[in-house]
């Protein structure tokens, strides 16, 4: 079925399509231009430099982008299974609020946590993965600075929390639970990063 336009309205935008093709043939903007050779060059200045600040931006490597860092970070207490505050130099395991691990170490360790919500409270939250340095001998001592995910994974093991066993960063396993953390969920949501406020 289509739509039929009043022949007044017709006439009324035909008149006003007229007015403004003469209005612009009085300006003659091609003579105007034409006459001014430096509104040209500065027109193709600007446009040059436009051109680059979008290149520029397009072929940015992420990895030089910097992650938001706080100055504390989200610990789990693996008694309670709660989430808990401490200083974000500290890589952990650390005392829990709740006390040891049954085996006498730290129960405290350092939690990923994440949300589908930019402003989310504490109960929006879910643990991406926990992290802790890796014991072996000659391991190397983690950084706690996310801006570079490289050098972050280095001697550095993570799981799960519902994982018994911890894995490499860098492994395949460990790899694998970092990219699950990029996948949308059923709703088309992804994962946003969360720290302490």
């Amino acid at each position: 079925m289509a739509i039929k336009i009043p022949s007044l309205l017709t006439s009324e935008i035909r008149h006003a399509i007229e007015q403004l093709q003469d209005r612009i043939a009085q300006v003659d903007l091609r003579r105007w231009v034409n006459e001014s050779p430096r509104l040209i060059v500065g027109l193709a200045v600007v446009s040059a430099l436009l051109l680059g600040m979008m290149a520029v931006r397009a072929f940015r490597s992420t990895s030089t982008q910097r992650l938001e860092q706080g100055k504390t970070a989200w610990f789990y207490d693996a008694n309670t299974g709660k989430l808990f505050v401490a200083g974000r130099k500290k890589i952990g395991p650390i005392a829990a609020p709740s006390g040891p691990a049954p085996g006498g170490e730290p129960a405290g360790f350092r939690a990923h946590a994440y949300s589908y919500t930019l402003e989310a409270n504490e109960s929006d939250l879910f643990v991406g993965f926990l992290e802790r340095p890796d014991p072996a001998p000659g391991a190397r001592r983690p950084t706690s600075d996310m801006s570079d995910m490289d050098k972050w994974a280095q001697g550095r093991l993570i799981k799960r929390v519902k994982d018994q066993q911890w894995v490499q960063a860098t492994s395949r396993e460990g790899q694998a639970i970092l990219q699950e953390l990029a996948r949308p969920n059923e709703k088309g949501q992804t994962p946003i990063y969360q720290i302490p406020r």
